[in-house]
């Protein structure tokens, strides 16, 4: 085989495996910390990655992967930040290296907050975008999770899905309700359903809901739906 076309096989095979071809090499308190989190070491993984951002503050490396570990800790209950906290380490990664807002929309790390309101903003999502990539969830009195929760598509539907309590067992049941819906303004929606819950006062089909970034409001329910459920609950 000629040097030309080893050349060529060696950048196909490069591609072909996901392995950047001119990737940058990691600080030595990086190569630390992403080891330890390969280990799922968090730990570890959260002291080195702070060791690279007293080093340089703008490290989106760090940032982004630091967000990571800091997720993968609130998925197991174990807050030791905020939500806040991450977002904010995630728009600095963003700011320095603009592929991270595609990146933090697949990442499994990330899966936890995939579904805000402020990720998907950071991610450069536009408004009617970021609406329509979020599930809309009411509170979380229970062990059972959110008792509704509501998606929108960008089609111009929506399903409604609500936990219910069957009068003859008490079988907890989850019917959902389909309906459409359209802009009235940039946070007024309109909503029409084909099929009211019985539950609902007053069953007017045609329904006004308000948007306010994270959260929702929708006539006839008497809680607002947010971007996360009460994961941590009961």
């Amino acid at each position: 085989m000629t040097p030309i076309r080893t050349y060529l096989l060696t950048i196909f095979l490069l591609i072909g495996f996901g392995i950047p071809l001119y990737a940058e090499p990691l600080s030595v308190t990086n190569q630390k910390a992403i080891d330890a989190f390969y280990q799922k070491n968090w730990s570890q993984a959260e002291m080195w990655f702070k060791e690279s951002l007293k080093k340089n503050p703008n490290d989106p490396y760090a940032n982004y992967n630091l967000a990571c570990v800091y997720t993968i800790l609130l998925s197991q209950c174990e807050n030791l930040t905020e939500e806040q906290d991450v977002f904010q380490l995630l728009q600095q990664a963003a700011t320095y290296k603009k592929s991270y807002k595609r990146l933090m929309l697949k990442d499994k790390d990330l899966s936890l907050l995939r579904n805000t309101y402020r990720l998907n903003e950071i991610a450069g999502l536009s408004p009617k975008e970021l609406f329509t990539n979020i599930i809309w969830f009411g509170p979380s009195p229970g062990a059972y999770g959110p008792i509704s929760e509501i998606k929108f598509d960008a089609n111009g539907s929506f399903e409604l899905s609500l936990v219910e309590f069957r009068e003859s067992d008490g079988t907890m049941e989850k019917p959902k309700y389909r309906g459409k819906y359209q802009w009235i303004s940039e946070k007024v929606i309109q909503l029409e359903f084909q099929k009211l819950p019985s539950s609902l006062p007053h069953q007017t089909k045609k329904r006004q809901a308000r948007w306010n970034k994270d959260k929702i409001e929708i006539d006839g329910f008497d809680y607002q739906f947010q971007d996360t459920p009460d994961r941590c609950s009961a």
